[in-house]
């Protein structure tokens, strides 16, 4: 036995890690059982990795849990009574925030409809994110009061609604999530 590493570390958490475990020399006939532990309740790998016929190492997967605060935990292999460990860290998940509102197209028509996208900075969280939309003029354009970003997803679309007028006017569409607010124009030419 050689060494075991974890790669990404450090890891978010939620997220996966690869581990690998290498032997000093390649695997007997039948391949190579390793043991792998980890007391840590953020880290969870299977219990044993085979090392193939004339193979040097094995790749296994390492779930972690989401953690408040960064934990470094360690990870062991061990193989005919030699014991290797490495230390894995899991840092809190990013959060979420918004990070652009765009609209297409930018000019439409009185009575035609453009389409909105809001993107997040990250995943959207368990249950999703909703996201506040407003317009500065609803007597040309419409947006729902909030769309939501589906959990794990990082983008939505929505659609504003204008109306027809003898002018041409605009509207300054907002979205707002996570503290932070996103402003678009739309200009609404006469029909």
């Amino acid at each position: 036995m050689n060494s075991v590493s974890a790669s990404p570390n450090p890891v978010p958490g939620g997220s996966s890690s690869n581990g690998t475990v290498t032997l000093t020399s390649a695997a007997a006939s039948g391949g190579t059982l390793i043991s792998l532990s980890s007391a840590a309740a953020a880290m969870s790998v299977p219990g044993t990795v085979t090392v193939g016929q004339g193979a040097t190492s094995a790749t296994f997967s390492i779930a972690t849990s989401t953690v408040t605060a960064p934990v470094s935990v360690t990870l062991s292999a061990s193989y005919n009574g030699v014991e290797k460990s490495t230390i894995l860290t899991i840092n809190p998940a990013a959060r979420a925030a918004l990070a652009t509102l765009t609209l297409s197209p930018t000019s439409v028509s009185g009575g035609s409809s453009s389409t909105g996208k809001v993107t997040l900075t990250a995943p959207a969280p368990a249950g999703g994110a909703a996201v506040t939309l407003a317009s500065s003029n609803t007597s040309r354009a419409s947006v729902p009061a909030s769309v939501v970003v589906a959990e794990g997803a990082t983008s939505k679309t929505f659609t504003v609604t204008t109306v027809r007028a003898r002018r041409n006017g605009s509207a300054t569409i907002s979205a707002a999530y996570g503290g932070v607010t996103r402003t678009a124009s739309l200009t609404v030419t006469r029909r």
